[in-house]
């Protein structure tokens, strides 16, 4: 046996660290071998054999982590292609409620957790393959639990399952105009609203307004122009609040009651010129003019004679504002026989006449008439001139009586 071959036998085997020698389980050596060798051999047996343990529970280990990577990787190939979703007839009526600034991802949870679709990703898709989605408004719909994620994003897209809770306070509506919807959205009596409308002192007006016999005694001018959402049941006092808090919202942003000082009026007094600059005035120039004739007659010493304030206390009345005399009618809101301005607004001014009543037209004018047929007013400080215009106004039909 030539060098290399003996030398290729004494040479260890590289295979026998991980899984031991051939010769692993032969037969013990004879008696006549040291202990101390048969020690060393045990020991190194003890080794290979951990060592062979270890490689496999690594192995082990490993193709545990690939399977959940590989299942975690499925479910959500899954989750995004082929989400659960339910099938067949839909179940009970449900009503679901869309907040203001829910995207697609938002309503598919609440659809979620009101059980009408079966996982957000079902919304999410069918949302996300239809252009209309964005236009899914703030509200309370009728639903059905058990829909298919397409079957409800259609329902939520179609007018008739809205169910109808938004109030619009229109520039120049009344708390009388805002009752009646204001109990439909919120499923109250008007009753109910009407007695919320009247306990002032629990609606929290702002600060700083105040009449010239102390505390507003009417929630009227404070209800700010707006769109507002109401789900079914929510309490008329806490939505007129809303309302309110609108109110009081625009007061700051644009400093009114700050600009009103300014102007030498109290908060409150400029409040009530503009309610009545929102009733007479119809194009944006002629407000800032009528609150400047509105202030130009209390200085003089005039009644304001303005029919807007008569026609509001009619409606208190329950009277007919067309059917009424404005200069006879029995009512501290005639400023035919009442100097000074109305107790309260007249109506809820919007920005621009509120921006009016606090920065007035420059101009020594006393009176105004529709001067047109388009209601713009024609202003003037001699009262020979105003009769001429008014004769005018009512030869051509322009609104004049």
């Amino acid at each position: 046996m030539v060098q290399g071959e003996r030398d290729s036998l004494t040479e260890p085997d590289p295979h026998s660290l991980l899984f031991g020698h051939d010769d692993e389980y032969s037969e013990p050596e004879p008696a006549g071998d040291s202990p101390r060798r048969s020690r060393v051999e045990r020991a190194h047996h003890e080794r290979v054999r951990r060592h062979r343990r270890a490689f496999f529970a690594m192995v082990a280990v490993v193709v545990v982590v690939l399977a959940a990577i590989g299942y975690w990787g499925y479910q959500r190939y899954e989750n995004r292609y082929h989400p659960k979703d339910f099938a067949g007839s839909p179940g009970a009526v449900v009503l679901v409620k869309v907040n203001v600034g829910d995207g697609a991802d938002a309503i598919g949870r609440t659809l979620v957790n009101d059980k009408v679709v079966a996982s957000v990703r079902a919304f999410t898709n069918a949302a996300a393959g239809n252009a209309q989605a964005t236009s899914i408004a703030p509200g309370t719909y009728r639903l059905r639990t058990h829909m298919s994620g397409k079957a409800a994003l259609t329902l939520l897209l179609d007018p008739t399952s809205h169910i109808s809770n938004q109030v619009v306070v229109f520039e120049g509506a009344t708390v009388i105009d805002v009752t009646a919807p204001l109990a439909k959205a919120v499923g109250a009596s008007q009753a109910a609203v009407t007695a919320a409308i009247r306990d002032v002192a629990s609606l929290g007006l702002p600060a700083g307004y105040a009449g010239s016999s102390g505390a507003p005694t009417s929630v009227e001018g404070f209800l700010y122009p707006a769109t507002y959402t109401f789900d079914p049941g929510t309490r008329p006092a806490d939505a007129l609040q809303a309302m309110i808090s609108k109110f009081i919202d625009e007061d700051r942003s644009n400093h009114f009651a700050q600009d009103a000082k300014s102007a030498n009026l109290s908060a409150y007094d400029a409040l009530i010129i503009a309610s009545i600059a929102e009733k007479e005035a119809k194009v944006a120039a002629d407000y800032p003019k009528v609150a400047r004739v509105i202030l130009n007659r209390i200085a003089a010493h005039m009644p304001l004679q303005i029919d807007a304030t008569s026609a509001y206390a009619a409606k208190l009345l329950n009277l007919d504002p067309t059917k009424v005399i404005y200069a006879t009618i029995d009512s501290p809101y005639n400023t035919y026989t009442h100097n000074g301005l109305p107790p309260t607004p007249i109506a809820n001014p919007g920005g621009t006449a509120m921006a009016a009543a606090v920065n007035p037209a420059s101009g020594n004018w006393l009176y105004y008439v529709n001067g047109d047929k388009t209601g713009d007013l024609y202003f003037t400080n001699s009262a020979t001139d105003f009769e001429q215009a008014v004769q005018k106004c009512r030869a051509n039909h322009w609104g004049c009586g």
